[in-house]
């Protein structure tokens, strides 16, 4: 079979399909992974076929000061829309001679164009709350503890609300392309038997779903640990160090949390390792108690720190979950929200931080946490210990009937 795997989003979005791509390849079949043009070469580098679609969402994302801004989301939802228009130019041509297509994270056209196509579709999320429920808002709200009953009005007021915007978009092509007007994009979108690639010990799928859904656990990419032995000698000089890093969000942003990380580590006397995302020197380079690192794989290097400080993202908070670490999660924008209470909720981490409220001291509060709850650090190892046991990757290509 010739299988097209389509996403689009930061590196977040591209690893765990790049990861079913290669696992669908071991299968015996050809496969195609379409996704953001600056993964391109990485993609490359493990053999898998990849060809670029849209803009660099990257550049996009380092050119935005701060992440959790409303400017910012207005800008982001309209660099979408640009996108959206882009994959309804391309990708019939894309699609052209595919058994079947898997589509991930942005990529709002696809469901279209495949049924136009008469190409069988299927839908990957990496996140439950991406599903309608009375359990869980709209991904758009910050707020994870409202009633039943306003979480599913969250559902309808933005599926009103969408009707002058990427509804309105997605059946202006329908109605040019011949096709029957949409009444829910959404559901269209993620299609009548959705993978959930999340694992279910974190948060497992809510009962009242509309659609069927299969949960296989988080796509892992393989990576072999590259060699480090300045790293190696910072873990041999003390005790497990304190990680933080918050993946894609914007490098000025990061830049900028330095200062105040380092402070909420030295106030409980803790190293710490930086996740570096950008070019310039920083104060603290060549203190003793702070390592800079770039571009170490996640499930390499979570194992050896105490705890990992991050944004929410799916794949940090899954890399975190089965490494066996508290994490402690600033959350910025969408699904990291649900991430934050999940997490905290599962005891697995502190109470979650919002971006806007992020200081040394409360962060020196969460550390605290961490290193004196023994019952997080003895569930975070006991959750570490099942999620180990599932063939995520092998599960979800059963899931596909491949």
């Amino acid at each position: 079979m010739k299988i097209l795997l389509v996403t689009f989003g930061s590196r977040g979005d591209v690893q765990p399909v790049l990861a079913l791509a290669l696992a669908i390849q071991d299968r015996g079949h050809e496969v195609l992974l379409v996704g953001p043009p600056e993964r391109a070469t990485w993609a490359q580098e493990y053999g898998c076929p990849y060809r670029p679609l849209g803009g660099n969402l990257t550049a996009f994302i380092d050119g935005i000061p701060q992440a959790h801004t409303l400017t910012a989301a207005l800008r982001f939802v309209a660099f979408v829309y640009r996108e959206v228009r882009e994959q309804f130019e391309r990708l019939h041509e894309i699609l052209e001679g595919a058994d079947l297509v898997i589509g991930a994270s942005l990529v709002f056209a696809l469901s279209s164009v495949a049924e136009q196509m008469g190409v069988p579709y299927r839908y990957l999320a990496f996140c439950p709350q991406i599903l309608p429920s009375a359990y869980h808002p709209f991904p758009a709200f910050k707020t994870q503890r409202f009633p039943s009953g306003l979480n599913r009005l969250t559902w309808k007021g933005m599926h009103t609300l969408d009707r002058i915007g990427l509804s309105r978009l997605v059946n202006n092509w329908r109605k040019q392309a011949g096709l029957m007007a949409l009444q829910d994009p959404w559901s269209h979108f993620v299609g009548d038997k959705v993978i959930v690639a999340s694992d279910p010990e974190l948060a497992g799928l809510p009962p009242d779903l509309e659609t069927r859904a299969d949960q296989t656990g988080y796509l892992h990419l393989r990576q072999s640990r590259p060699s480090n032995p300045v790293l190696e000698k910072f873990f041999e000089s003390g005790l497990p160090p304190v990680f933080a890093g918050f993946g894609s969000m914007p490098k000025k942003d990061q830049a900028r949390n330095v200062s105040l990380m380092v402070k909420a580590a030295r106030l409980n006397g803790q190293r710490i390792i930086i996740n570096k995302f950008w070019d310039e020197p920083s104060e603290y380079s060549g203190e003793k108690d702070v390592f800079f690192l770039k571009g170490y794989p996640h499930l390499e290097l979570f194992p050896k720190v105490s705890m990992v400080i991050h944004h929410g993202g799916a794949g940090t908070t899954a890399s975190s979950a089965i490494s066996g670490v508290p994490q402690i999660i600033v959350p910025h924008i969408l699904d990291q929200y649900y991430w934050g209470e999940r997490i905290y909720r599962a005891r697995l981490g502190p109470k979650p931080i919002r971006r806007s409220r992020l200081s040394a001291r409360n962060l020196g509060q969460a550390i605290q946490e961490c290193l004196s709850d023994n019952r997080m650090r003895l569930k975070a190892g006991e959750i570490s210990c099942r999620i180990r046991d599932r063939d995520s990757l092998g599960l979800t290509v059963d899931a596909l009937s491949l």
